[in-house]
Formats: structure tokens, C-alpha cells, sequence
């Protein structure tokens, strides 16, 4: 399988998603916090403050 299958499968199997199981994949992946926010931990102060000040954090629903 190359680059290009394992993409397009990732892209149908994400598609597929409900939006819950999304969020619990980037939560458990840490690219989103328990709020939906990007996390200090991993990313930039700057990321971070803009992340939260644009008040657009990942739902659950």
C-alpha cells in the first residue's frame, strides 16, 4: 500500500467519523485538551493564546 491509498483510506475512515469520535481521537493524540483547545504541552504560548482567544476550540458535538 502506498502513500497515496493510506491517505484516501484515512480520509474515508475520518469522513465516517461521528464528531465525538473525532474529539476523543485528537484528545488521546494530546492535539486538543478536555476544552478542545490546543495544548501548552505541546504547542507554542503564542498558538496557544490565539487558539483561545479566537473561542473556536473543538466540540464534542
Amino acid at each position: 500500500m502506498d502513500i497515496k491509498e493510506i491517505t484516501q483510506n484515512m480520509s474515508e475512515i475520518f469522513s465516517k467519523m461521528t464528531q465525538k469520535e473525532k474529539f476523543d481521537l485528537f484528545l488521546s493524540a494530546n492535539i486538543i485538551d478536555e476544552e478542545g483547545y490546543y495544548p501548552s504541552r505541546f504547542f507554542s504560548d503564542s498558538t496557544v493564546k490565539a487558539d483561545r482567544e479566537a473561542k473556536t476550540p473543538f466540540r464534542k458535538q
